[in-house]
């Protein structure tokens, strides 16, 4: 699923008005810069995620034992190959 440029919008709104209200924080720019900064990370984090989630699925399908794709099998052994791509990456600092 992909996270589109308007949801993205919509959701940095929601999370600058989070932090509006949040105790104790300032924001020391302009709320349009902050909110295209959030939305950006947003969707970095989504382009990196669907890049993991695609080597979680061709390791999953690599495996000597066939797993039919949808099966609950599946969707935990790739829910395990995704955490573990994901794991790797934050022991590496990226």
């Amino acid at each position: 699923m992909s996270l589109s440029h308007e949801r993205a919008i919509d959701l940095s709104r929601r999370i600058l008005d989070g932090l509006r209200k949040a105790p104790g924080v300032e924001l020391a720019a302009e709320a349009e810069y902050v909110t295209k900064g959030i939305s950006s990370a947003l969707q970095g984090w989504e382009k990196e995620n669907e890049a993991l989630a695609a080597e979680a699925r061709k390791r999953v399908l690599a495996r000597g034992r066939r797993v039919a794709e949808g099966s609950r099998e599946f969707d935990q052994l790739f829910s395990e190959e995704l955490r573990r791509l994901w794991d790797e990456r934050s022991t590496r600092g990226e």
